[in-house]
């Protein structure tokens, strides 16, 4: 064998082991699609917020943020507030120019 050259095997060995490293991380995304917009989306979105929230108003939030990261960038919900508002709905993805109305204040 000349001096530099990896053997066939061990190439074959680390192709197939990055594969494998690049199948996982496919996965993990897919089971974590929150983490695959904050990887790929670096851009930023605009959203409205009105409701029984601390401070009302219009946030600049990451691509792939859901309104629960919206409510908490608003402070939190106000301590006397009764949210109708279903939370499953919070865990949608935003997008650009969105207003989320969460009720009276």
């Amino acid at each position: 064998m000349e001096r530099g050259t990896i053997p066939l095997k061990l190439k074959t060995i680390s192709i197939l082991s990055l594969t494998l490293i690049l199948t996982l991380f496919v996965i993990y995304l897919k089971d974590h699609p929150e983490l695959g917009k904050k990887i790929y989306s670096p851009e930023m979105i605009q959203v409205k917020i009105s409701g029984p929230v601390k401070n009302p108003g219009i946030y600049l939030l990451e691509s792939g943020s859901t309104g629960l990261d919206l409510v908490e960038k608003a402070g939190g919900y106000l301590p006397e507030a009764a949210n109708s508002f279903k939370a499953n709905d919070l865990d949608q993805l935003l997008v650009d120019g969105q207003a989320v109305d969460l009720g009276k204040r």
